[in-house]
């Protein structure tokens, strides 16, 4: 008798699931499975969880630039310095901007791109999504992601007057300083996919 079980499991902090058609002990499929999951753990880390010496903030947590934390002293000085006026701007106007994500391990951003992998199916939907880790501008400092919402337009509105600008049309809480303050940001990207080409 042929069934499907849904397999799930954490591996790193990594939730990878996957139907996996029961087919007795040893069967192809079951080690696939297994194989895959190794493959994840292997390219986040091993066994240790990604944390803050990582650049990971904690879902909720709101920070602003000026934090000591490692997602944000690890950014580009122009690009901290950058954000850190745009921040005291829109707090005069009543907006607070927090950042989201910003400086990443390189390991941290390969299991983000697992897990981008793992939800779609493919590295190229991932790849819409996530950059990986050799092309990520969050390793090198030189990005942020930003929210809450209205900070994300706020920033959309006002951004290019501290040469911040929203690289990715996909992504409305993605900035780098891609111009000169005052300047006119470059037209952006559909999508991280882009990246490269």
């Amino acid at each position: 008798m042929l069934g499907v079980v849904l397999l799930v499991a954490v591996v790193s902090g990594v939730v990878v699931s996957a139907l996996v058609s029961s087919l007795g002990p040893g069967s192809a499929v079951g080690a696939k499975v297994h194989d895959g999951l190794a493959e994840v753990r292997a390219s986040a880390g091993g066994d240790a969880p990604v944390g803050r010496d990582d650049g990971l903030i904690p879902e909720g947590a709101l920070l602003t630039v000026n934090a000591d934390h490692p997602a944000m002293t690890g950014l580009e000085p122009r690009l901290r310095a950058a954000l850190r006026a745009a921040t005291n701007d829109a707090a005069l106007e009543g907006q607070p901007l927090y950042v989201t994500t910003g400086w990443r391990s390189e390991r941290y951003q390969a299991q983000l791109f697992e897990e981008a992998r793992a939800r779609y199916g493919s590295e190229e939907i991932a790849r819409q999504f996530v950059a990986p880790p050799e092309l990520s501008t969050h390793l090198t400092g030189k990005a942020v992601d930003v929210g809450p919402l209205d900070a994300q337009l706020w920033l959309m509105e006002h951004g290019a007057a501290y040469g911040l600008c929203q690289t990715y049309a996909n992504e409305r809480w993605h900035f780098e300083l891609a111009a000169e303050p005052g300047g006119s940001c470059p037209e952006m990207l559909p999508d991280a996919s882009h990246l490269g080409r």
